[in-house]
């Protein structure tokens, strides 16, 4: 996934010669941010040996992609006020909490995606159900 992603960053431009590093790093977060592994996104496409297409981002949970794009969105942001040096040293904290630069407050994303909470009771209710469901079913004859 990560090198269809480098790659398409790298080649997918008007010229068809590779851009330099610091440009196809920025537009790999911008890609990211922007939503591309998101659902209902055009995202990359990957032809597998029998030419069947598949995109990238299915392999990814809800929450993975949901992940992924706001995790791009806060390390733009930082790197909008001056924090390429930290963002590239890869301070882990940099996600989770609050930071300061040049006076601006960047502040984490909240998750847009959030896996519905199963209730206790759902499961019991359907394997009392499913249970003899097919015995305990009428039916009647046309």
């Amino acid at each position: 996934m990560l090198d269809l992603l480098a790659h398409s960053a790298i080649m997918n431009n008007p010229s068809r010669q590779a851009l330099p590093i610091n440009v196809a790093y920025r537009r790999v977060l911008q890609l990211l941010a922007s939503g591309l592994f998101l659902p209902g996104s055009a995202s990359i496409t990957d032809r597998i040996d029998n030419g069947v297409t598949y995109r990238v981002h299915q392999t990814m949970t809800l929450e993975q992609q949901d992940q992924v794009c706001l995790t791009a969105q806060t390390l733009i942001r930082i790197m909008a006020h001056g924090g390429f040096k930290t963002v590239l040293d890869g301070h882990s904290g940099l996600i989770t909490q609050t930071t300061v630069w040049d006076g601006v407050e960047v502040t984490p994303l909240d998750k847009a995606f959030e896996k519905p909470v199963e209730k206790e009771g759902e499961n019991e209710d359907m394997d009392a159900e499913g249970t003899g469901g097919e015995e305990a079913m009428e039916t009647t004859d046309n």
